[in-house]
Formats: C-alpha cells, structure tokens, sequence
C-alpha cells in the first residue's frame, strides 16, 4: 500500500501552518502534486516547488518525465498538496535521468511580490507567457508576449493555434489571474513561427 502525505489548505487552517513543510520540499527538491479547484474544474499541477513568497509558490512543472517550464500560483490558490510514494518514485527516475543536475531550478531573480512584479520581471526577460485568468465562472486562457502591466492589469499579445497574433493585444485583470505559466516547450519553440494576420 502507498505511503501518502496530504497536507489539506481548508479555510480554517491558515497556508502559514505550512510553511515549514513547504520549505522542506523545497529544500529536499521534493517531487510534489499540487491539487487545485478552479471554477469547478481541477486544474492539477505536478513539479517541484523552487521558491514560496508570503503570496506566490514558484513551481517547476514535469511532462512525460521531462521538465517542461514553471508556473506562478498564489499561495491560497490550492486545496491540497501530495508527497507520496508515486512522487518519491518519479523523483527518483527525474534523478536517474540526470534532470535534477542539469535542468532543475531557474537561474534569474524572481520577485514573488505580487503579479505586477512578477509581470514586468517576466517581461525583462522576454518570456512569452500562459495566463489562465477567472472570467466570471469560468476559466479564460491566453498566450502570448507580455505588452504592458499597469497596476490593474496586464497587457498579453495572444496567438492562436495557428500561429497567428490577434488582432490587438488582450487586458487581463490582475485580480483575475490564477495561474501564469512560462518558459514551457510551446510558448518557447512556437513564438519563433508567429505571424501576424493577413489583411
């Protein structure tokens, strides 16, 4: 039988109980499952934890037993968090493959202050960004280049499957994001195929 350790976010529990656990994964490079409800839909996350802020959790998130970008959450934006025996196994295979020597980790300061910090950072550095955000009850997604950020919203030029830029460039509240997600092998590989529409 597996041996399980789920640490449950409930409204009576403030996310600060957890800080020491949450340090030792980061510490121990502990392969962990976030699980997370957004808009009645999971929206799961499985990777390592690289840096918790009093608001943001940076993570590294894997892919078919590859380390495939990283994604911002809030640190209130879960429902539970999993370091069992299936994730000490892929940390072991992750480890085996030599991930954990030559990709694991992000080697540029990244303010985990608030989504305007983190934007602009993220900008500098010319990521082309996934922001998930709440539209009313239900979740909207964008990818693209980071135009502007404002202390109210951000500015994405979003493309579509097709490779093609919208028209004009989409703002997203800040208020809204629940999740922004970079330097992934989409958004890296096919930025450099993009074009604009024909008119």
């Amino acid at each position: 039988m597996a041996s399980i350790e789920i640490i449950p976010m409930t409204e009576r529990q403030k996310i600060e109980d957890y800080n020491s656990l949450l340090q030792k994964y980061i510490d121990k490079k502990a392969f962990v499952k976030i699980f997370r409800t957004v808009c009645d839909q999971e929206e799961n996350l499985s990777g390592f934890i690289l840096g918790m802020s009093k608001h943001f959790l940076l993570l590294q998130l894997s892919y078919d037993f590859m380390l495939d970008g990283y994604a911002i959450i809030r640190l209130d934006d879960f429902d539970s968090i999993r370091h069992s025996s299936y994730e000490r196994t892929q940390r072991k295979i992750f480890n085996a493959e030599g991930l954990l020597s030559t990709t694991y980790g992000f080697d540029k300061p990244l303010p985990l202050t608030n989504w305007i910090d983190i934007l602009k950072t993220l900008k500098g550095y010319d990521f082309h960004v996934i922001v998930e955000n709440i539209n009313k009850n239900y979740l909207d997604f964008w990818i693209g280049e980071i135009k502007n950020v404002t202390a109210k919203s951000v500015s994405i030029h979003n493309y579509n499957p097709d490779g093609q830029f919208d028209d004009k460039p989409k703002n997203i509240r800040l208020n809204t994001i629940s999740i922004v997600k970079f330097g992934d092998g989409y958004s890296t590989v096919f930025r450099k195929y993009l074009k604009h529409k024909s008119k």
